[in-house]
């Protein structure tokens, strides 16, 4: 008999920033890393202009630096995140645009039997999150800070050039249903082995 495939409830928090930044994903344990990396993109908000590595257990998984050999970092679209996580609750780091630094904390929060094949384009599927995704390129963290300081402030002497860079931002906004209508166009798991909507949750400490 075939094994029952699993879903993966995650909470991805983006770190160093105030107010907290977090999106929850509801993934297969099908889904590559890579895979992964677009969907977190969709739901955070994140343009994917730039680089990006996951880290579990010591080990690094990206784009791997064809011109470097030595380069120790494995390809993301060959591991999925079944294989890696094992429906344990293992540390995972994602780290998005090497330059700015946006370093985002992963836990999976729950692990559920997926029931019927009948919900596949369900999957992966955000079932939450709290406040705006910075702007792109804004100078990670701190340059992010910065920005929310001299737009809050008309008297600032950066107040001018923030909201040239910015007018329109809300740090307060989040938008769910654009969040899921952006992660259900990557049409990810179409391809893949059936998944459906998860039952029985099993929670995680």
């Amino acid at each position: 008999m075939p094994k029952t495939p699993n879903s993966y409830q995650l909470h991805i928090q983006l770190c160093d920033t105030k107010p907290a930044i977090w999106r929850r994903l509801v993934v297969a344990e099908s889904i590559t890393l890579a895979q992964l990396h677009r969907a977190i993109q969709a739901v955070m908000g994140w343009q994917n202009r730039h680089l990006y590595e996951f880290e579990i257990a010591g080990q690094r998984y990206g784009q791997p630096d064809a011109d470097q050999p030595d380069d120790p970092t494995m390809d993301a679209r060959r591991y999925t995140l079944g294989q890696l996580l094992q429906g344990q609750a293992l540390a995972v780091r994602y780290l998005y645009d090497f330059g700015d630094g946006w370093l985002h904390r992963i836990k999976l929060e729950s692990v559920a039997p997926i029931a019927s094949p009948a919900a596949l384009h369900s999957l992966p599927m955000c079932m939450g999150g709290r406040n705006a995704c910075p702007p792109e390129d804004c100078g990670g963290p701190a340059g992010f800070a910065d920005l929310l300081a001299a737009l809050q402030d008309a008297t600032h002497p950066g107040h001018q050039a923030a909201r040239a860079q910015a007018a329109h931002f809300d740090a307060k906004h989040f938008d769910l249903q654009r969040a899921q209508a952006r992660v259900h166009s990557l049409a990810l798991l179409r391809a893949n082995a059936p998944v459906a909507t998860p039952r029985a949750e099993t929670a995680l400490a």
